[in-house]
């Protein structure tokens, strides 16, 4: 059975991807380039946003539906263990399975919470007063004397030669949904993916944004 259902998700992959057809994008890059979702998952609701105020940096900054979500499980978490220690206080018998559960509940709730602010509140910076992109809030040249094997930390806006959108269709307890992916496709093929979420007008906006400026093209194949 197991073996059954992992065979039609990856059936509806693969006709997800045979749609796309990269000989429209008329770039021989586009047809070495894989059009599998780069990032696995994502939310049903637009989380990030780009800011093009600086024209030297661009920075796809959180939401305030990111934030929202993200406090969410964090309020859950401060109240699972502020209420049970109260509760603890006041009792004259000490029942200390209540305090342990609400301990590791809200803890539970808190560090996730603590993390997907984390995550989700990291800016994706395209400096091109430096000519480089990097996620964090640190400047590029705090970034220039890393280890160059860690092509992630930093990239070269001269490596970018295209802008991909794809779609993935996330399937939850609760129905399904799209989410776009914004990924920079560089010189060999390889991709580094930028942000992942549900809005797709406000994907296809900065991505057309984010073409532009680069002077590269944008592949859309959401």
């Amino acid at each position: 059975m197991f073996n059954k259902l992992k065979k039609l998700i990856e059936q509806a992959k693969k006709r997800a991807v045979n749609s796309i057809e990269p000989e429209v994008f008329n770039h021989p890059l586009a047809q070495k380039t894989d059009w599998h979702p780069l990032k696995a998952g994502g939310t049903n609701f637009g989380t990030h946003r780009l800011d093009n105020s600086d024209p030297d940096l661009l920075i796809f900054k959180a939401t305030k539906g990111a934030y929202v979500f993200s406090s969410i499980f964090s309020g859950v978490g401060v109240l699972g263990l502020v209420i049970p220690i109260l509760a603890f206080i006041g009792m004259e018998n000490k029942e200390w399975g209540l305090l342990m559960f609400g301990i590791f509940f809200g803890g539970i709730f808190l560090t996730a919470g603590l993390l997907l602010f984390k995550f989700m509140t990291k800016p994706c910076v395209f400096d091109t007063f430096y000519g480089c992109f990097y996620k964090g809030k640190k400047r590029p040249q705090d970034h220039f004397g890393m280890d160059p094997n860690a092509k992630n930390s930093i990239i070269k806006l001269s490596e970018v030669k295209a802008i991909q959108v794809i779609r993935e269709r996330i399937n939850s307890k609760n129905g399904s949904y799209y989410s776009y992916e914004i990924n920079l496709v560089l010189a060999d093929a390889s991709r580094i993916n930028v942000i992942d979420h549900g809005n797709h007008a406000a994907i296809i906006e900065d991505a057309e944004t984010l073409a532009t400026t680069l002077g590269v093209p944008l592949w859309d194949g959401s």
